[in-house]
């Protein structure tokens, strides 16, 4: 099943932040990866953050939800590993 990707506007924001290159390359790869298995492709969440996943990417952290009955992938945040845990959601 593919999935399909549905960014929060927290992780737009967060996105414009980063750099051109470093951008184009999440972005990449998120389209690459979380589109075909993403609640097997990386861990899921604890504490506050249960029900959430993430998926590396260098030093950066890409927090998102699944919606399996709309086979939707939302990305909520987008940040720096020691950063991003610490914004609300």
């Amino acid at each position: 099943m593919t999935y399909n990707l549905k960014w929060h506007e927290n992780a737009i924001d967060d996105l414009r932040i980063l750099e051109r290159k470093t951008r184009k390359k999440i972005i990449t790869r998120l389209k690459e990866h979380l589109t075909e298995d993403p609640a097997n492709l990386e861990k899921p969440l604890r504490g506050i953050f249960k029900g959430l996943y993430r998926y590396r990417y260098g030093s950066h952290r890409i927090i998102y939800a699944i919606d399996y009955k709309a086979a939707t992938v939302i990305i909520l945040r987008i940040g720096d590993r020691k950063e991003v845990y610490d914004e609300p959601l």
